[in-house]
């Protein structure tokens, strides 16, 4: 884009609300150029970016974006919201609907007059500028509502549940949107959402918020071997992602970093293309060696890293070849015992073709 400064810097929060029935005290610092925050419904995730870009006030605390300080209750700093160069992805988009695109790209008082041809290029805007946004479809709407974002050339962009009301297909588009944004400007993101696949693709660090607490805050496998942790995931937020590629006609992909395929359930169409495979912990079965006389096809070697028991259940996190990427396997405490599973032990991951989804 026509500013592609270098926009890195570090990210600290650490503030207090309480409100009748909800009361909110986080601290975090992160220098990472995208994090995501995860948490159930009502944990404080949107309150956090509403603090963020002004339009809360906590009782007390500090944000700083990149050195700058936006609030300081002890110093008697808050810098209102339109000065506080921050962008905002709302949940509900609140786009104006008599308007057209390019109306709602350009509307308040700080969004850039100049050339922002990258940026609608970017987003594929261009087709769409003249048209009222009361006519554009779900997926199209959610790009005006992040191009408006970026529009002012913000510090830092917030994104509040981006995906959030979109289908599969949907929600793969927006999150490649997001990405090609990112890596055209080095803006730092935050992402708020409640599913943890759609932050992994963008993040690169978790923020888990759990009652208005932080309950985990690093890089995910780590995250999935705190015992603190878990539970918070546990809900709907542990998942498996690998990169792949999928084979023209065939239902094999191979998997990033590996030597090995995967079976899946679907078809690849006529192209091979890059892809996501996406499977849950629960639905790998861990043996000692390979199982004849079944039809689980899918079946992986690797070398056991480390396992947690937070008392519901054992994860096993196990590497993928020499320098592969990783998978979780949620096993029960009987099964580790009976395996002997240790660190450096050799294992065989089996993955039921069906449970595999592709993105």
């Amino acid at each position: 884009m026509t500013d592609m400064t270098d926009m890195t810097g570090i990210i600290e929060v650490d503030v207090a609300l309480d409100r009748p029935g909800f009361s909110l005290k986080v601290a975090f610092r992160t220098d990472e150029s995208t994090l995501g925050i995860f948490g159930p419904s009502g944990a404080g995730k949107s309150t956090i970016l509403a603090i963020m870009a002004g339009l809360v006030r906590p009782d007390r605390g500090v944000v700083r974006i990149g050195g700058r300080t936006l609030f300081d209750s002890d110093r008697k700093i808050d810098v209102p919201m339109h000065q506080r160069r921050v962008g905002m992805v709302f949940q509900d988009l609140r786009l104006f609907p008599h308007l057209t695109v390019s109306g709602n790209l350009r509307y308040g008082p700080n969004a850039r007059r100049d050339d922002q041809e990258d940026l609608i290029e970017i987003l594929q805007l261009g087709p769409l500028l003249q048209r009222t946004v009361a006519d554009l479809s779900g997926g199209e709407q959610q790009r005006v509502a992040i191009g408006r974002a970026l529009f002012i050339r913000p510090d830092i962009v917030l994104l509040d549940e981006p995906t959030g009301s979109l289908d599969g297909r949907l929600r793969a588009e927006i999150l490649e949107y997001l990405g090609r944004i990112h890596r055209a400007t080095g803006r730092p993101m935050i992402q708020v959402s409640h599913r943890v696949g759609d932050l992994l693709e963008l993040a690169e660090e978790l923020l888990v918020i759990d009652q208005g607490r932080v309950v985990g805050h690093g890089r995910y496998r780590d995250l999935l071997q705190d015992s603190k942790t878990l539970p918070t995931l546990r809900g709907r937020g542990i998942v498996n992602r690998l990169r792949g590629r999928s084979r023209q006609g065939a239902t094999t992909v191979d998997v990033a970093g590996t030597a090995m395929q995967l079976v899946t359930p679907v078809k690849a169409p006529g192209e091979a293309l890059e892809i996501m495979i996406e499977f849950d912990p629960a639905d790998v079965a861990l043996a000692r060696d390979r199982v004849v006389g079944t039809s689980i096809c899918n079946q992986i070697e690797g070398t056991v890293v480390r396992w947690t028991d937070d008392g519901a259940g054992v994860f096993v996190e196990v590497r993928l070849g020499v320098l592969g990427p990783s998978l979780v396997a949620e096993i029960g405490p009987e099964s580790l015992d009976a395996l002997e599973i240790g660190e450096g032990s050799r294992i065989v991951c089996l993955l039921k073709r069906q449970a595999i989804r592709i993105s």
